[in-house]
């Protein structure tokens, strides 16, 4: 097949829901060849075929392979990827789900959530490290995308070499809710409203829920096509907005919303023309960014009005606020102790610190302690 007709071949790793949301979007539209990596090899084959069965009853008929590895096998996924050489690889798995917590009882899920993301750092590093180490192994040039807790996974994985190009989700995810409350507020159309936003997965997280946090690290920039001059609109007008007016569904549902931010990316990032997005952890950088997408290129977009290391402070203080207070040069991080505080009331589990190859030990501890609250919780 010439290189003008060959499809790119997206190698998607982890055969849960976010990857099956994914490829909902992705597989009717047969533009790509896919791959789905999993450890599990009956749920693996069942999700490739619900999804090119699925496509058939809609007249596509597409190329999609389950392979089977586990990610704690590093040589043998080393293997796999030189044997698929991939265009692009996306990283869809956890050793435990952000959502999971949220099907706790209501009072419980609020209670934890105030430990806020970091202390789970363990459950989403572990998998993303080794997977990072098997691409360097392997020599492929595949583009990586990462949607596990990329805002600090990215940039703790750049502090020793292994950082994946991008994230998904998070700060995208608020993104057209702030365009949509703009645009009630100031009585225009979404689709005439841009935004750049500046800001962490804690500001992410709490916006839909909670409005404008308090003591609020992020900068949002925005401006309405034909209309150079703009009322001053108060930042609590907007994220109130978002929370009231564009409230949305969460949990396993919530997916979808991260699923679209993942499809943009995917997709811009062999778009021969630009694409203006939002993603966290673009080029191992702490946090979310708006970024420019084309042809495997990501620009980071920074401005006078906030250059990159305001950028980067305003990040990283709003990493403070979601558990994590420093990632070192090292790759290690220093934990909120006011957040482990939570964990420790709660679990019984605490680290002040925790270095890139105590991960799967602490994961695994933090395991343990959380079915164990899940357990009495209920």
């Amino acid at each position: 097949m010439s290189q003008a007709l060959r499809k790119h071949k997206l190698l998607l790793v982890g055969a849960g829901n976010l990857c099956l949301q994914i490829l909902k979007i992705l597989a009717p539209k047969n533009a790509f060849e896919f791959v789905v990596l999993g450890r599990d090899e009956e749920s693996t084959i069942r999700l490739c075929n619900l999804v090119a069965l699925s496509c058939a009853q809609l007249g596509q008929y597409i190329a999609i392979k389950p392979v089977i590895a586990d990610l704690t096998d590093i040589a043998k996924v080393t293997r796999v990827l030189r044997e698929e050489a991939p265009d692009m690889l996306v990283n869809c798995a956890s050793l435990q789900s952000w959502r999971v917590i949220t099907e706790l009882p209501k009072s419980a899920f609020e209670q934890l959530d105030q430990a806020q993301f970091g202390p789970w750092l363990p459950m989403h590093l572990t998998l993303m490290h080794g997977l990072m180490q098997a691409v360097k192994a392997s020599g492929i040039a595949a583009i990586t995308v990462n949607a596990a807790f990329p805002d600090a996974v990215n940039p703790i994985l750049s502090r020793v070499g292994l950082a994946p190009d991008i994230g998904v989700g998070n700060v995208a995810n608020l993104i057209p809710a702030v365009r949509c409350a703009i645009a009630r507020l100031l009585e225009c159309a979404p689709v005439d409203v841009q935004v750049r936003l500046y800001a962490q997965h804690f500001f992410s997280h709490y916006v839909p829920r909670g409005g404008l946090p308090p003591r609020a690290s992020y900068r949002l920039f925005y401006e309405v096509k034909d209309r150079p001059v703009l009322p001053r609109l108060p930042a609590e007008a907007i994220f109130s907005t978002v929370r009231s007016e564009f409230r949305r569904l969460g949990g396993i549902d919530g997916q979808f919303l991260t699923a679209c931010s993942a499809v943009t990316v995917i997709e811009g990032l062999f778009s021969p023309t630009p694409v203006l997005a939002h993603a966290p952890g673009p080029l191992g950088l702490p946090g979310g960014y708006p970024v420019s997408l084309r042809e495997g290129r990501i620009d980071v977009q920074f401005s006078p009005d906030c250059p990159q290391d305001e950028a980067v402070r305003i990040n990283s203080i709003c990493q403070s606020q979601d558990g994590i207070d420093e990632i070192h040069c090292d790759g290690s991080v220093t934990y909120n102790p006011q957040c482990m505080a939570v964990m420790q009331a709660m679990l019984g589990y605490s680290k002040k610190t925790m270095a890139i190859e105590q991960s799967a030990e602490f994961a695994h501890e933090l395991a343990s302690k959380y079915r164990s609250f899940k357990h009495s919780a209920w």
